[in-house]
């Protein structure tokens, strides 16, 4: 199996970006430190936040003491997010790439016509 070139490079953004919040949260007081810790793993709160809404829940389904409430579950989650993001990135980039670049070709070659008469 083949990985997207755009999903990596986002999951690699999003490893550098969870290994600076935890770290700078490990270092800093009890109140930002659980704020750090929520930017760490904000891809998986943010649609995680926005799905247990709909499903009728109010808070998450899983108990505070949890494992589901720690790094273990929410930074593979995370990643995968941010890779889906980046695979997403990359399918749009190429469809422009394919549908827009042969358009902009023909573009350029009237302009470069027009321009040479005057």
């Amino acid at each position: 199996m083949r990985l997207n070139k755009g999903g990596l490079i986002v999951s690699a953004i999003y490893i550098v970006h969870f290994l600076v919040f935890s770290c700078f949260s490990y270092f800093a007081g009890l109140k930002a430190s659980v704020l750090l810790a929520e930017f760490a793993v904000l891809p998986a709160g943010l649609i995680l936040g926005s799905i247990w809404p709909l499903l009728g829940l109010h808070d998450p389904p899983f108990d505070a003491d949890s494992w589901m409430n720690s790094y273990v579950f929410y930074f593979p989650v995370s990643l995968f997010i941010s890779y889906m993001v980046g695979w997403a990135l990359h399918a749009f980039w190429r469809l422009l790439a394919r549908y827009v670049a042969p358009r902009l070709d023909r573009l350029d070659e009237r302009l470069v016509r027009r321009f040479h008469r005057d």
